[in-house]
């Protein structure tokens, strides 16, 4: 049993990294299914009650502080990540079809010239959403360990 909790814990932990995804809310559920199986035994109210916490600062936190980073930017989150996404596959289908220089080349070419400009702001809202992403991962981190050392 232990064995699948650290997997739900891992996946959890994965989870926090990616956007809208739950991954506190999976360790605590990963949490809550092996007090389930072990009828409660080790578990401490002070635990529960800081898993909690963290689980509320992690998610509501996380989600508020995304926000007020990216505030001041006109372009939305998923526009950001969807766009850097978008730019490096096609870089590299470019690259897989036409060579490696042939290839950056002519995608710099065409599409650089829209997506340069904007570059500047997206990097900057990318690592605003990766900050956000940071708070999720260290209270993933902290879960974890506090669940690992008091209660298996």
């Amino acid at each position: 049993m232990k064995l699948i909790i650290a997997v739900i814990m891992l996946i959890g932990l994965v989870s926090t990294v990616i956007p809208k995804m739950p991954g506190t809310l999976i360790i605590f559920g990963g949490f809550l299914l092996y007090g389930v199986s072990t009828d409660f035994t080790t578990f401490q109210p002070w635990i529960t009650a800081l898993l909690v916490l963290l689980t509320i600062t992690a998610e509501v936190g996380g989600r508020w502080l995304r926000a007020y980073l990216t505030r001041r930017y006109h372009l939305s989150r998923l526009f950001c990540v969807n766009a850097s996404a978008g730019n490096l596959a096609g870089i590299i289908a470019a690259d897989a079809l036409l060579g490696p220089v042939l290839g950056i080349i002519i995608w710099e070419v065409i599409v650089g010239k829209t997506f340069i400009p904007r570059w500047s702001t997206v990097g900057r809202v990318i690592h605003l959403l990766a900050i956000a992403a940071i708070l999720r991962f260290i209270c993933a981190i902290i879960m974890i360990i506090l669940i690992t050392v008091f209660i298996m």
